[in-house]
């Protein structure tokens, strides 16, 4: 809080700190900082409409992440190379219970509309953990460990075959992709796309427009990095905030242990290059939607393992695309 008696008080939201009532010095280095941002702001504000190529002239796709329908109003779909990861747990959040399917695909099907062909991928609810959910999660003492995303999921069929229904009637407007997080056996994904066929099949039955969109999983359960290739995945999506804190048994939402919880620790981008490995062998997309896409210090070493596809904050999409620019491989 202010202190009463504080007339100026400089506030550095990128550092996170507060100086109140500073000396002149410290005004002027202020200045200095917010002028150099401006610099820096300016000299990468010609890449966002570019596509994002490296030094050396490889292409690398760069995409954005979507927590509301709202965000895309404001935005150009030029920017990016389509929507990387839409959270749609923004649809359980409105004090109106569980969204029914016509919600759903209403929200589904404008963000499809708003990428204009491009590809969108919308991940399944993730549920559980931080984001608890009346009527839906249970109370647990340990719930980054317990029964969240895909596991509530298809421990709530009733809940599940709803989104699908949703996502797979949305697959006809547009390139949707389906994503499924929390994923740590084979089996997860098995099932789901059991209940995905059930439900096209259900639908065609009603006489109601369809697709089957493709079937992703999240990486970011080790288990799933360390032997992603047994996964029957149509793409992966490296979850690298979950993948991290799970590697490192440092919550990310700590600061106590923050200093643990490193993107760039060697065995997080150790796996990260075995993901990719395991895409390259099977033929599949890996792209990664996590905040070290958008860092640019981990950046060049997303980019050393071998990541050719990331999802970041429509914030970051110029920054990213200048730092792609500088990496010379």
């Amino acid at each position: 809080d202010l202190p009463d008696s504080a007339a100026t008080a400089l506030v550095d939201a990128e550092r996170g700190t507060a100086v109140f009532d500073p000396e002149a010095q410290e005004r002027e280095a202020f200045e200095g900082r917010i002028a150099a941002a401006a610099a820096e702001r300016a000299a990468i504000e010609p890449y966002r409409l570019k596509p994002a190529v490296t030094a050396t002239g490889e292409r690398v796709s760069v995409m954005i992440n979507v927590a509301d329908p709202d965000e895309l109003d404001a935005l150009d779909p030029a920017i990016c190379d389509g929507v990387g990861l839409t959270r749609t747990e923004f649809l359980f959040h409105a004090g109106h219970g569980l969204p029914d399917e016509e919600t759903q695909y209403r929200a589904y099907a404008r963000i499809a509309a708003w990428a204009k062909g491009r590809p969108v991928t919308i991940r399944t609810l993730d549920a559980g953990g931080d984001k608890p959910i009346e009527g839906l999660t249970i109370a647990e003492t340990n719930p980054f460990l317990g029964l969240r995303g895909i596991r509530l999921c298809l421990a709530r069929p009733d809940v599940f075959t709803v989104q699908l229904r949703a996502l797979a009637r949305a697959a006809v407007a547009g390139n949707i992709k389906v994503m499924l997080p929390m994923v740590a056996i084979p089996d997860e994904i098995a099932r789901t796309a059991d209940l995905l066929d059930t439900v096209i099949r259900t639908l065609i039955g009603e006489g109601i427009a369809c697709a089957r969109p493709a079937l992703g999983i999240m990486v970011e359960v080790p288990a799933a990095a360390l032997r992603a290739g047994d996964f029957p995945a149509d793409f992966y999506s490296i979850g690298s905030n979950d993948l991290t804190q799970y590697t490192l048994a440092a919550s990310r939402d700590s600061a106590e242990v923050g200093n643990l919880n490193d993107a760039a620790n060697p065995a997080v981008l150790d796996l990260v290059a075995r993901t990719v490995a395991a895409g390259t062998a099977r033929g599949v997309e890996v792209s990664l939607c996590g905040d070290a896409a958008a860092d640019p210090a981990i950046l060049p070493k997303l980019l050393d393992a071998g990541l050719r596809s990331g999802s970041v904050a429509p914030i970051a999409i110029a920054r990213v695309k200048a730092a792609i620019a500088r990496y010379g491989g």
